[in-house]
């Protein structure tokens, strides 16, 4: 049966943007394979993106991950494990790395005309009397872009033509703003060309506020959030069988560290921000505030385990503002951003994916504080009979070089056996026939 827990909390309502999506969907149709490779290799994935919308994600999903977050961690807490959306991930699912500067904030200085001409391959007359404003906001309306891209495609200019496509998703889906415009946010961040910081940023600001108004409209890219929460769940078995009978909210609950797909390879070879200037941890600025995370609570992400709970000071609450209201929080964090500190996966020592028994007590005792938003479950993937003993990874190579000495030194005396043999063997023959 499934351990007691503490339960009790509300379960919030949170919402999400929904843009249509009919003029990106008009574009998408008109590029070729080999210009979606092309604009793969230039924008990342956000064609990908796009086609999750397309066949719609599910809502609900990220809808219940919400329930679980933690205000006092930056993280997301379940009954026996936490997740940790990190910049590194959300670099890998975007295809687009991490750029070694300071990120897009509010008070940057706005790109000039003619850099935003160049980035859309645009003429800077052209550009600036198609500027306009909508909800207060200046930017370009969808109907200027769609027009301008689909002149693009009459006259086989590519290179305009994927720009504006790119754009045109910042602005309707990854940046959402006002509705079938493109605001100069969004601009702005398709020309830095390092997203990644601010649409953790978004996550993690609107996550957080909301949850403080006890629900709410969530200013994020619900599809990319989606996308980093299922690829830490189960891909077959009991999780994705009940589906279309289990909510999932009951499906969740029945989840327990030891189904969580932690590692992925494809991480390998990233370094990591761990912290920025001052913080022990990172500063992230969105489009409507900042607030800090903490990436060392993601190590099992990274293939690492903890051995013991993480100090205090590497999870302490040190930053939470609005742009609206900033009282230069910001510029802190701005300043913080000019001294990034990375790590390579030597930081972390030997690759370690064991489970640690004060570890675990500690999770367990931040999720019995915080209690879950749903009621208890029995897990979904019950153990098989006895379970197989765990051992660290520092261990285990340990005792793999003690084997391979061993099976050396075997093959070493069954060497000197057989010329051992062969000489007694050598010596009979001789004294036989001398």
């Amino acid at each position: 049966m499934a351990p007691p827990m503490k339960t009790g909390r509300r379960s919030l309502s949170y919402t999400f943007p929904d843009p249509n999506l009919d003029s990106l969907e008009c574009l998408a149709k008109k590029i070729t394979p080999d210009e979606s490779t092309k604009f793969r290799e230039k924008y990342g994935y956000n064609l990908s993106l796009l086609k999750m919308l397309f066949t719609k994600y599910e809502q609900e999903g990220v809808h219940t991950l919400l329930q679980f977050y933690n205000p006092s961690l930056r993280c997301f807490t379940f009954p026996d494990y936490l997740l940790v959306p990190t910049l590194e991930e959300y670099s890998l699912f975007l295809g687009v790395p991490i750029g070694k500067k300071v990120p897009y904030y509010g008070t940057m200085e706005a790109p000039t005309s003619l850099e935003i001409s160049k980035a859309l391959y645009l003429s800077k007359s052209v550009m600036e009397a198609n500027l306009s404003k909508k909800g207060g906001c200046l930017g370009f309306r969808m109907e200027f872009l769609v027009q301008k891209a689909c002149d693009a495609v009459e006259a086989k200019e590519w290179d305009t033509f994927r720009a504006i496509l790119a754009l045109s998703i910042y602005g309707i889906m990854v940046f959402s703003n006002v509705a079938n415009f493109v605001d100069m946010n969004a601009i702005h961040i398709f020309i830095l060309q390092n997203p990644v910081p601010t649409l953790l940023g978004d996550v993690y600001h609107s996550g957080h506020h909301k949850n403080s108004q006890k629900g709410g409209f969530v200013r994020c890219c619900a599809p990319l959030l989606y996308r980093w929460f299922r690829s830490h769940l189960p891909e077959r078995g009991a999780f994705i069988d009940n589906r279309h009978t289990s909510k999932w909210a009951e499906r969740i609950m029945g989840l327990r560290a030891k189904d969580i797909v932690w590692y992925n390879k494809a991480l390998d070879d990233m370094e990591v921000i761990m912290s920025c200037g001052k913080f022990n941890n990172v500063p992230l600025m969105g489009l409507r505030g900042g607030i800090n995370y903490n990436p060392i609570l993601a190590r099992r992400t990274f293939g690492y385990a903890f051995v013991s709970p993480p100090e205090q000071t590497e999870i302490s609450e040190t930053i939470f503002y609005h742009s609206a209201t900033d009282n230069g929080k910001m510029a802190e964090a701005v300043q913080a951003w000019k001294s990034i500190c990375w790590r390579d996966k030597k930081h972390f020592g030997q690759r370690d994916c064991a489970t640690y028994e004060d570890y675990t007590k500690w999770v367990k005792s931040v999720a019995d504080t915080q209690g879950m938003p749903f009621p208890p479950k029995d897990p979904l993937y019950p153990p098989a009979g006895e379970q197989p003993n765990i051992v660290s990874m520092p261990r285990y190579n340990q005792t793999a070089d003690q084997n391979q000495r061993l099976t050396e030194q075997m093959e070493t005396m069954l060497v000197k056996m057989n010329i051992a043999r062969q000489e007694k063997l050598s010596a009979l023959v001789e004294s036989i026939c001398g």
